[in-house]
C-alpha cells in the first residue's frame, strides 16, 4: 500500500527544478497556469517559481507518495481573487506534476488530506478556481463535496480559445473525531 502524504518540505534547487518541469509540462500547463493573451502559453521561469514561493500568505505542501514528491498542494490565506472573503477561507492550489501519477485515482485522497490540514489551521471553508476545460478536476471536486458558486467568463486563453474560470467552494465542518 502506498504512503500518501502532504509534506511541508524545505524548498531547495532540486525541488524548484522539479516544480519548473511540472509547470512547463504541456500536458498540464494549460490547466494550471492562467494566461490573459491570445497567444501561446509562455514558459514558467525559475524566477516565476521563486517569486510564487516567496508569497508569505502561501503554505506550500508537496504531495508525496512513499516520500517522493509527485505534486503540489498550496493553501493561500487572504487570496485576492476570493469570491467570498470571510477571513476564514483557504484558496486551494493543487496539481499532480509527476505524469506517472496522473489519472491514478489519488485526487480524492489528496483532497481529504488537504481538508484535514485546512481544518487544523482553523479554516472554515475552501474556495478554488478551475478552468472550464478541466472536466476531470471539476468532476473530482464535485464528487468531493465542492459546489459551484460562480463563473468568471473568458478568464484564460488555453488550447486556442478563451476558457471560463469555474469557482467552487466547500464548507468545512469541524468534527470532533
Amino acid at each position: 500500500m502506498m504512503d500518501l502524504k502532504l509534506e511541508n518540505l524545505p524548498v531547495n534547487d532540486d525541488l524548484i527544478g522539479m516544480i519548473l518541469s511540472w509547470e512547463n509540462d504541456p500536458a498540464i500547463a494549460p490547466f494550471i497556469t492562467p494566461h490573459y493573451e491570445e497567444s501561446e502559453l509562455p514558459l514558467v521561469t525559475e524566477a516565476d517559481v521563486r517569486e510564487s514561493l516567496d508569497n508569505p500568505e502561501m503554505r506550500l505542501y508537496f504531495i508525496c507518495v512513499d516520500d517522493k514528491p509527485i505534486g503540489i498542494a498550496s493553501i493561500i490565506r487572504n487570496f485576492t481573487a476570493l469570491l467570498k472573503d470571510d477571513g476564514h477561507t483557504a484558496w486551494l492550489g493543487i496539481y499532480i506534476g509527476d505524469p506517472d501519477w496522473r489519472s491514478k485515482g489519488i485526487g480524492a485522497k489528496v483532497l481529504d488530506l488537504y481538508e484535514e490540514e485546512c481544518r487544523k489551521l482553523g479554516y472554515q471553508r475552501i474556495e478554488l478556481g478551475v478552468f472550464s476545460h478541466n472536466c476531470g478536476a471539476i468532476k473530482l471536486y464535485e464528487k468531493s463535496g465542492f459546489r459551484r458558486i460562480g463563473i468568471i467568463p473568458h478568464f484564460t486563453y488555453a488550447q486556442g480559445q478563451w476558457r471560463d474560470d469555474v469557482r467552487m467552494e466547500k464548507n468545512l465542518h469541524h468534527d470532533s473525531g
